[in-house]
C-alpha cells in the first residue's frame, strides 16, 4: 500500500512539524512521544577518545609473548606425556609383531 510522504512517520516529514515542542529532539524536530524535561537529558555523558574495542589488546589474547609462553607450556607438558607412553607403545608394536596375520 503505497503512503504518501506527508502521512509516513519519520526524521525527516518531522521537520516542519511545531506540535508537542517538549515532546520533539532538538535538531531533527522528531517527535518521541513523550516529554522531555532538562532533568532526562544525560549531562554526564563521556564523548572523550576511546579505545576502538570494548577490551585491550592484551585481555583479548593479542599479547604475542604470553601465548608463545602458553603454547611453550602445553608443548612441554605433550613432550612428557609422549615420552611417558613411548615405551607402552613400543611394547604393544612388539607384541603385536607376534599375532598371527
Amino acid at each position: 500500500m503505497w503512503i504518501p510522504p506527508a502521512a509516513r512517520p519519520g526524521f525527516w516529514n518531522e521537520c516542519g512539524r511545531t506540535t508537542h515542542q517538549k515532546r520533539r529532539l532538538m535538531l531533527s524536530n522528531f517527535d518521541l512521544g513523550i516529554p522531555l524535561d532538562a532533568r532526562e537529558v544525560q549531562t554526564g555523558l563521556d564523548f572523550s577518545e576511546r579505545l576502538p574495542e570494548l577490551f585491550e589488546g592484551k585481555a583479548m589474547g593479542e599479547d604475542a609473548l604470553r601465548v608463545l609462553d602458553e603454547f611453550l607450556k602445553l608443548e612441554k607438558t605433550m613432550l612428557n606425556d609422549v615420552q611417558t607412553e613411548l615405551p607402552h607403545v613400543r611394547a604393544a608394536v612388539k607384541w603385536a609383531a607376534h599375532l598371527p596375520k
